[in-house]
């Protein structure tokens, strides 16, 4: 069991998607195919900056962190604005690292559509929540970083 920690800082030269050159953009990341954390909307901003913390316990390493860029859009389908992964088998554990992932498009692959700057640190767990569904483990794990990384009274996985 692992914990992972992220810092969503801020993206640079995002794609625009509205009319007059701009995006509203988001962040979803997601883990085995689940979404475990939707950023805070940035309204009309191609160089956001988020500072969101969050995070996730995992299981699995070979699940890589998903990370997709959308630009929010009120009544409409939000549209994408890219998307990139990190491979937690790079990381090391106890060991921060600022991340510059590149956002493609899978159907052009060739084209940059921005860079999302994120900073990580990848922790070994202890195995008490081996038995907990991956759903709850990363909703509990976003509730203790909800509160600008205060933990709550409730103890998780030996916390």
């Amino acid at each position: 069991m692992y914990q992972l920690d992220v810092t969503l800082k801020r993206g640079s030269n995002l794609a625009a998607r509205d009319r007059g050159g701009t995006s509203d953009p988001y962040v979803k990341f997601k883990i085995g195919g689940k979404e475990v954390f939707r950023s805070k909307t940035i309204q009309k901003n191609l160089n956001p900056v988020w500072e969101d913390k969050v995070s996730f316990l995992i299981e699995n390493l070979k699940e890589p962190l998903y990370v997709k860029v959308f630009d929010y859009d009120f009544g409409l389908q939000d549209d994408f604005m890219g998307s990139a992964f990190l491979d937690l088998t790079t990381l090391e554990l106890q060991s921060a690292k600022d991340i510059a992932l590149n956002l493609k498009d899978p159907q052009h692959p060739e084209h940059v559509l921005g860079t999302i700057y994120l900073y990580v640190v990848l922790s070994q767990k202890d195995n008490c929540c081996m038995d907990m569904p991956l759903s709850i483990k990363s909703s509990e794990a976003n509730m203790i970083t909800k509160k600008n990384w205060k933990r709550s009274s409730k103890v998780i996985c030996g916390s």
